[in-house]
């Protein structure tokens, strides 16, 4: 899928207003605070149903206003060019104190999970470089995301293991409990962790391969492992686990292992990528992370991805921007990313893809080609 045009009003520091894009290269120039990064986050949250900077509302809707609404219509091409496209509207709106109002298609839908699944969106912005110095959090997340979109029976488990999670943890913190009220909920959780678990580590071994491969194609030598924490010790099984942490639990008032605790660590050359690597490596190894989740994907399901890139040439150097861009570029596939000055872009892409440019002032994105 790609965004054809996305409506906003009262969102940030934007003017309300109708952005039609290219369904590839996408690049959007203006000064730092004139709405670029707005654009990006309004983008994203079309696509997973929330923002990436901030959970606070009162920060998204416009001061003056009591809500904000977005609207996309997205298309994807069939692969089979006697088919025809196939589109898909979706409408959000979110007022103070309220939950957000999702239509697709002209229908409500209540679970953003309904939501990820209609375009893909691959994120790249300054909070992702928190990737590998960043607490297990941030990496649950990526890893997340790859299994949700490659695995459909993975949203189903995880979503029966957090229901039974909460469950089990607000009968932990009543304090002294019977181990037989918890069972049921013990029973569920070693049932959904058993697939969880395996859903991850499948997609962690398929996935290195893929980075170290994009990483060459980057014009990296850096050989990449990733090792994976299921969340409980690899060689013990849950039920025992959650038996011998039970009076800890009780104590503290919640499960202290589990899949919720799951984490990666990253390594080059046998040893941690956050030790090890500088600034510049650990950027570039992140964008091929990144990058590696959208051609699984593809490979997979072909499907392909929308990559969303904040400020591309605040964090990388010239050879790696161009290297990044001719990479992007074959993957025939929507990229909206935004710069502080295009020049020190746009030369890296051919004359031949269809690319728009746009400039941003004062929350207006005006198309400039």
């Amino acid at each position: 899928m790609s965004h054809q045009y996305i409506t906003l009003k009262n969102f940030r520091n934007l003017v309300d207003q109708k952005v039609s894009f290219s369904p590839f290269i996408n690049i959007v120039n203006g000064k730092n605070g004139s709405g670029k990064s707005s654009l990006i986050e309004s983008l994203y949250y079309l696509s997973v149903g929330k923002s990436f900077r901030s959970a606070k509302l009162d920060t998204i809707v416009q001061h003056t206003t009591s809500a904000f609404t977005l609207f996309s219509l997205s298309a994807s091409s069939a692969s089979n060019s006697t088919l025809a496209s196939h589109q898909n509207r979706v409408g959000i709106e979110r007022a103070r104190n309220t939950n957000a109002l999702i239509k697709v298609n002209g229908d409500f839908i209540r679970s953003a999970t309904q939501l990820a699944n209609i375009s893909p969106t691959l994120l790249v912005e300054p909070e992702t470089f928190e990737l590998l110095d960043g607490g297990p959090n941030n990496r649950r997340r990526y890893m997340d995301w790859g299994v949700f979109h490659v695995e459909h029976n993975f949203s189903r488990a995880w979503k029966h293991y957090t229901k039974s999670l909460k469950q089990r943890n607000t009968l932990l913190r009543r304090g002294r409990i019977d181990r037989a009220e918890i069972a049921p909920w013990d029973a569920q959780m070693i049932k959904s962790s058993k697939w969880i678990d395996e859903y991850r580590s499948e997609y962690i071994v398929s996935l290195v391969p893929v980075i170290n491969e994009i990483l060459s194609l980057l014009n990296q030598s850096m050989d990449v492992d990733i090792s994976y924490y299921r969340g409980w010790d690899k060689k013990t099984d849950y039920a025992t686990v959650l038996d011998n942490t039970f009076k800890r639990d009780c104590k503290s008032g919640y499960s202290h292992q589990g899949p919720h605790r799951a984490d990666i660590r990253i390594k080059t050359g046998g040893r941690y990528a956050d030790e090890t690597l500088s600034r510049g490596q650990k950027k570039i190894l992140i964008f091929a992370m990144i990058l590696a989740q959208g051609k699984i994907l593809k490979d997979r399901l072909n499907r392909n991805s929308i990559y969303l890139i904040d400020d591309i040439s605040a964090e990388l150097d010239t050879d790696h921007r161009k290297n990044l861009c001719t990479y992007l570029e074959g993957l025939k596939t929507q990229v909206i990313l935004t710069v502080v000055d295009s020049a020190s872009i746009s030369s890296y892409f051919s004359e031949g893809i269809e690319k728009r440019m746009f400039h941003v002032e004062h929350g207006k994105v005006s198309q400039v080609n």
